[in-house]
């Protein structure tokens, strides 16, 4: 059995021995470069002027100013057009040759004052509202007029800037017959299906290596449009690969969404009533960008109560454009803000009523699951009351460790939405040789999902996971897929392996009756061989003589499974850290991290707890370092140098503690892991502020001139 065994990842081979192939590595005859003109103007009317060949949006999607804008433009950074050069010097050289002529418009940057209309942030809107939905249950107003405490406030969850290590990037050649289409993507098929929509070409996208992604390469770029489009019509292969600035000032941005609340409360804790509305930073009316933050947005909102008994209860959840980069996806995806919230308030309630930390969130907890929360979400499976007894322990030594050295204790716990669908593919074939190919209609990027896969397929077909080779990332290889994102690649794509072994097992199982001349009701399938099951014979097959009778009797060893999703499923945990903060200066240091997670059945532990710590540290990261500074509606702070982000320096030491009280109901079993940090870490960082300062703290990130007293 491979499952639940830190097996180390299959995947690491190649970049330990500089053998990964990323969009930038691939060469292709006659291959040309682009880079392109972009606004200086956060909302703008402009004509273009040039002495070279240029393509803005009047050709590659006219009439129109998205994907690349034609007469206006409605944020800085937004392409404007295109230039092909021979290469990525000349490229840029030749931007001073287009001369950009404005005609500047009123701009709004700050949501709060753009959903009142005043100004609108692009003219073809009839509001910059562009979502607005309620959720109410029970009696929120009138428990919160009841209730013996009231507590009310802001809370501000900052724009930041997903920073994986590769850019995004783009080369696309049409052949003739089929434009190709290599891109740093999180979804080949998503990106292809998008593609095909806005070209009508048939198409293949390519998922080469990808260094990162975060959810920014979730949705389908501009430059992925127009790059494609210019493709088609210049006769030879194209390239784009953005600076780093160019990515920290177009690529899409994360989080930004606010809170306003009131809350009621007993004296003893334990809340009454929730009012709210959570206002979304959409940022520009880009399709491809606000359908994806929509959701985020909703998310955000039915999911503030947290894993809290909490019944009575209002949020109005509002989308609003404004004039800067599009708002999309940034790993965790609307839980995060969500959970930020919550365990801040619930952390004031705490410091308000002077009840220990740990004692006010065990007499909220939602007592038993399956629960469906006041807005309708289901928590699954899990035992939320007994994860906190096992905590205790931690949590105690170290409370004891904070009063004796003076540190920081915070705490925060979560529960989030994971393995969303609709559903997943997975193709499973056999070649003449015996080794078995999984492909994955996933997208993985990282994570090593793809030891996951293996594990999941060795286990089901009960042999070696040596003879198991893994691939995704090529719309030529598997009909269709989703993508990764959403912590569902493990436990929706890897259930969808699980079915399609299943398959494969049923074909085997066929190829050895056959053989063995019996009915397959005679045969079992067990180790890799299939056996007469009939009581005192021996007759047996083994793999390798399966498929090579296989291929004789005309049997087809390759699969393909479509897995379903009826629902997602919720992980849940609590984290606690201890930081050392200097009162007069400032300045801080978290020092010890603690996770005590439920996330259903572990497929791989040493998988899990890479992510466990990559997710804390982007969640310590938004808590003490990283924003989006604005100035005049330009990002100011657009490369690595201004834009802060912690170092193995600023890690501290982090412990990993899960336990299966509850499984998901996929095959896996699992509930997936690689966001949990980020959703709760930045919360367990600022309570832990709040409870040394005594102070309401509402404003990220927490420099020091922020918290120097």
């Amino acid at each position: 059995m491979y499952v639940g065994k830190p097996v180390k990842r299959i995947e690491d081979l190649n970049f330990i021995k500089g053998r990964g192939n990323y969009v930038d590595d691939i060469v292709l005859p006659n291959m040309k470069y682009v880079v392109f003109v972009r606004s200086e103007r956060p909302h703008a009317n402009f004509k273009i002027r040039s002495s070279i060949p240029f393509y803005g949006g009047d050709i590659v999607n006219p009439g129109k100013d998205f994907p690349i804008a034609s007469k206006e433009t409605t944020y800085v950074g937004q392409p404007l057009g295109a230039i092909v050069a021979n290469d990525p010097y000349e490229a840029h050289d030749l931007l001073e040759e287009v001369e950009v002529e404005y005609e500047d418009l009123p701009y709004e940057t700050d949501p709060l004052k753009a959903m009142r209309d005043e100004v609108k942030v692009y003219s073809g809107l009839e509001s910059n509202i562009g979502l607005r939905k309620n959720f109410e249950a029970g009696e929120p107003e009138k428990t919160l007029k009841e209730s013996p405490v009231v507590i009310e406030g802001e809370l501000k969850n900052q724009r930041l800037i997903a920073s994986p290590m590769e850019t995004r990037g783009i080369v696309a050649w049409f052949d003739g017959r089929k434009l190709n289409v290599w891109s740093s993507t999180q979804s080949a098929h998503y990106l292809r299906r998008n593609l095909v929509n806005f070209l009508g070409a048939d198409i293949r996208a390519i998922q080469p290596d990808v260094g990162g992604a975060f959810g920014s390469k979730i949705i389908t770029h501009p430059e992925e449009y127009a790059v494609s489009f210019l493709s088609t019509k210049v006769g030879f292969p194209l390239k784009w690969i953005p600076t780093r600035t160019e990515e920290m000032i177009s690529a899409g941005h994360g989080r930004d969404k606010h809170l306003s609340y009131k809350v009621g409360a007993t004296r003893e804790g334990i809340i009454t009533a929730l009012i709210g509305e959570v206002v979304g930073n959409l940022g520009a009316p880009y399709q491809d960008a606000y359908d994806d933050e929509s959701g985020n947005i909703l998310s955000t909102s039915r999911m503030i109560l947290g894993p809290y008994l909490i019944r009575n209860a209002k949020v109005n959840a509002l989308g609003v454009y404004t004039n800067l980069v599009p708002t999309t996806s940034y790993r965790g995806a609307g839980r995060p803000e969500g959970t930020y919230f919550i365990e801040s308030i619930i952390n004031e309630l705490s410091i308000e009523l002077k009840i220990d930390q740990l004692e006010i969130r065990k007499r909220n907890l939602v007592k038993s699951t399956p629960y469906e929360n006041a807005f309708g979400v289901t928590y699954d499976s899990g035992d939320y009351y007994e994860l906190i007894r096992k905590s205790e322990p931690y949590y105690f030594a170290m409370k004891r460790k904070a009063e004796a050295e003076g540190l920081c204790l915070g705490v925060a716990m979560y529960v989030e939405i994971t393995g969303f669908g609709p559903w997943e593919t997975s193709r499973i074939y056999v070649k003449s040789d015996g080794k078995i190919v999984v492909v994955s209609g996933t997208g993985p990027h990282g994570q090593g999902d793809g030891t996951a896969f293996a594990q999941l397929a060795a286990d089901a077909l009960e042999i070696p996971m040596e003879w198991v080779e893994v691939q995704w990332g090529d719309t030529n290889i598997i009909e269709d897929g989703i993508g990764t994102w959403g912590s569902r690649t493990v436990t929706v794509g890897g259930s969808a392996v699980i079915k399609a072994a299943g398959m494969l097992k049923e074909k085997l199982k066929e190829a050895g009756a056959k053989s063995l001349n019996l009915d397959v009701e005679d045969v079992i399938y067990e180790n890799g061989e299939v056996k007469d099951k009939r009581e005192g014979e021996r007759k047996s097959l083994k793999f390798k003589e399966l498929v090579e009778n296989a291929y004789k009797l005309g049997i087809s060893l390759d699969v393909t499974a479509v897995y379903p999703v009826n629902k997602p499923t919720s992980p849940y945990g609590i984290h606690m850290a201890l930081l050392r903060l200097d009162k007069e200066t400032g300045e801080t240091k978290v020092e010890e991290y603690l996770g005590i997670d439920d996330v259903g059945n572990v497929i791989n532990p040493l998988l899990a707890e890479g992510q466990f710590q990559g997710g804390v540290m982007q969640g310590i990261s938004q808590a003490l370092y990283e924003e989006a500074i604005i100035q005049e509606g330009r990002v100011i702070n657009s490369n690595f140098g201004d834009y802060l982000l912690p170092t193995a320096m600023e890690s501290p030491k982090m412990k990993w503690e899960h336990f299966t009280f509850g499984v998901s109901p996929h095959p896996t079993g699992s509930k997936g892991i690689g966001e949990a940090g980020a959703v709760v870490a930045t919360p367990v960082v600022q309570n832990a502020l709040a409870q040394c300062l005594g102070r309401r703290l509402n404003t990220m990130p927490y420099h020091p001139e922020r918290l120097a007293t």
